[in-house]
C-alpha cells in the first residue's frame, strides 16, 4: 500500500506527463518546415515526406529505447498494409545512422540531430538526475556517452498529416514512453483519409 506521500508523487507525475503532452503541437496545425537528413545521406524537406500522400510520422527517442525498438518493428511489419492505404511513412529519430540500430526498407528513416524539428513540436522534456540514473541503472540509455545530453530527451509521437497543406489529423504522444500508438489505431485514422 502507497502512502499518501507516495500517492503525491505520482499525482504530480501524472499532472506534469498531463502539462507536457499538452504542450505537443496539438491536432489542426500545421507541421512546422524542416530540413532533415535521411539515413542514405539525403537532404529532405519534411514538405516533400507529405506532398502528394497523408504521412504516418513517428517520432522515436532513439534505438538504445526498447518500447521504440518494438514500436519500429511493428511499424516495419505492417509498411505494406500502410502503403496499401496510401500513405508516406518515416521514422525520425536523434541518432545518425551510424549510431542507429534503427532498419527499414520500406520506411524513410531520417535523423533529427540536434532534436531542432522536435523541439518545433514542442515535444522535449528534460529527465531529472533521478530518472537518468533509473534509466541507467535499467540499461536503457546510450551506452555511448557523451553523443546527446540524456537529460534532454522527446515524448515518443506517432503524428499523421495531410497531403499538400501538411495539417495534423491525428497525433498520439505520451511521455509515458511505453505507450505508443498501436496499428490498428494508425490503419483507423488512415482508413479516414481514403478521400485523398
Amino acid at each position: 500500500m502507497l502512502s499518501k506521500r507516495e500517492h503525491l508523487k505520482l499525482r504530480a507525475v501524472e499532472i506534469l506527463d498531463e502539462y507536457i503532452e499538452r504542450q505537443i503541437t496539438p491536432v489542426g496545425t500545421l507541421l512546422p518546415e524542416a530540413t532533415l537528413t535521411t539515413f542514405t545521406g539525403e537532404r529532405v524537406s519534411v514538405k516533400n515526406l507529405y506532398r502528394q500522400k497523408p504521412l504516418l510520422l513517428a517520432f522515436m527517442r532513439a534505438s538504445w529505447c526498447p518500447y521504440c525498438r518494438g514500436q519500429v518493428t511493428m511499424l516495419n511489419g505492417m509498411a505494406s498494409t500502410f502503403k496499401a492505404i496510401g500513405c508516406e511513412m518515416a521514422i525520425i529519430t536523434r541518432e545518425t545512422p551510424e549510431e542507429s540500430e534503427f532498419q527499414s526498407n520500406e520506411i524513410t528513416l531520417v535523423s533529427d540531430v540536434g532534436n531542432e524539428f522536435g523541439k518545433k513540436l514542442n515535444m522535449t522534456y528534460y529527465a531529472t538526475e533521478e530518472i537518468t540514473r533509473i534509466y541507467k541503472e535499467l540499461g536503457i540509455v546510450d551506452p555511448v556517452e557523451g553523443y546527446w545530453d540524456t537529460s534532454e530527451l522527446n515524448v515518443p509521437a506517432t503524428f499523421i498529416v495531410t497531403p499538400d497543406d501538411g495539417r495534423i489529423i491525428f497525433k498520439h504522444a505520451r511521455r509515458d514512453y511505453t505507450r505508443r500508438a498501436t496499428g490498428s489505431q494508425i490503419i483507423r485514422e488512415l482508413s479516414r483519409l481514403n478521400n485523398y
